[in-house]
Parts: C-alpha cells; structure tokens; sequence
C-alpha cells in the first residue's frame, strides 16, 4: 500500500476574503497527474464537468474530451464555450454520472473529475476503462468543512477511499491530501468569513452555520476551506 501524502496550508482570515468559487479551484497536483499521460493520444471522460473547468484547462493538449454533468444549464455553458473557441474535438452531454453507462460513450482511454466522486462512479469508470488505464481525481475529504458539524456524503477519508479503489478494481499510484485552513480571532471574523465567501444563506439553510456558530463559541478558531483527496489509479 502507498502511503497517503499530506499537505496543509494553515494562515489567518484576513477581512473581506472568501469567494465561493475559491473553494473549487483544480489542484495542481491533479493537472499535473493528468499530464503526465499522452493525453494528446487519449480520448479523456470528464466525469461532472459542471461547465467545463477541468476540460477547457486540458483542452489544448488534449486529443478529445468527453464531459457529463447532469445539469443541462451547465451543459450548454460548455457547449456554448467550445463552439465560440472552435474546439471541436470537445464534446458534452447532459447525463448522471451515476447512472448512465459509460461505455455508452464510445471507447474511453482514461477517465478524470473534480469533485465528483462516488462508489457508483469508481464501479462504472471501471467497467469502461481497460487494464493498465487510469482514472485521477480530486475528491472532497472528510475534513472539508468539518467545523459546521456536518460531512458530505460524497466526501472521503483516506482509508474509505483506498478500499473503493481497490474493490471497483482500481491499484492506487497516488494517494494525497490538500488542505487550506483558515484561522479567526474572534467568532465575529468566522461570520464574516462566511458572508464574504457567499455561504451564509445555504449553511442556514442545511443547519451548518449553526453547527460552525456553536464550535466557534466553543473557543474553536479555524475553518477547513478546502480538504481534497487527490488520486491516480491504474485499472487493473
């Protein structure tokens, strides 16, 4: 077994900081892991696209990219985008990850996401994907957010994903963790914090604002912004 590398940022909030698209950046490790195969002689499935962050990033050295995303509005954003920049060998379809069979799509020579990961996603990657090909992503850890109290249920811990891997028929070659912590001084600047980054209104909604409220009033003083888990298996 590979041992899980860890990386972790840890600075101060600084007043006003915080958009909520900061929180879904691409890694740079992901790209990086991408690149290192002939992606130019690869037909790549951006499983999730949204409205193409991680495919618009490879589309210049890539040799075609397929992206799904259940959203169709995400889907037309991605179709628009390609169309004006003439990228024609980018195609999208408005599908769900987790239920469309991907070898409905034609062959598939490695398979890639960016915060879309799930058991059910790992077993029909695999079912695509023959020996020796790969599927890297980056995945939310179990820490992100984890001061509001709450865990996502697309979120992983190391060891949970690990067995995923190897159960769906995956051998990992890369196993990491980024995370970016902020720190607050006073509960107020955990507030702001949350209003600056938009995320007030959907943490009142699903109840964590009152779980982080409750934990900053506690004497807690930070907040994981962003806890990824960074992969690259190889089909076995």
């Amino acid at each position: 077994m590979l041992q899980w590398r860890r990386q972790r940022i840890d600075r101060p909030y600084r007043a006003g900081e915080g958009r909520e698209e900061d929180h879904i950046g691409l890694s740079d490790t992901l790209l990086r892991l991408i690149r290192e195969e002939p992606v130019r002689e690869r037909t790549l499935l951006d499983v999730g696209c949204g409205s193409g962050r991680l495919t618009f990033a490879l589309a210049t050295e890539a040799g075609r990219i397929i992206g799904i995303d259940r959203s169709a509005e995400a889907i037309e954003r991605a179709r628009l985008r390609a169309s004006t920049l003439g990228l024609h060998h980018l195609t999208f379809g408005c599908f769900d990850a987790e239920k469309i069979d991907y070898r409905d799509l034609g062959p598939i020579d490695l398979a890639a996401a960016n915060l879309c990961m799930s058991d059910e996603i790992l077993r029909r990657s695999a079912a695509v994907l023959t020996s020796g090909r790969f599927i890297i992503f980056a995945a939310f850890h179990q820490d992100q957010w984890k001061e509001s109290g709450r865990i996502s249920r697309y979120a992983y811990a190391e060891g949970q994903l690990e067995t995923a891997l190897l159960k769906t028929g995956f051998e990992p070659v890369h196993l990491g963790v980024e995370q970016e912590v902020l720190s607050f001084s006073t509960p107020e600047e955990g507030l702001a914090y949350l209003d600056a980054a938009g995320l007030t209104g959907k943490w009142e909604a699903d109840g964590r604002r009152r779980g982080f409220l409750a934990y900053l009033r506690g004497g807690g003083g930070e907040l994981t912004i962003k806890a990824r888990v960074i992969v690259k298996a190889r089909r076995r």
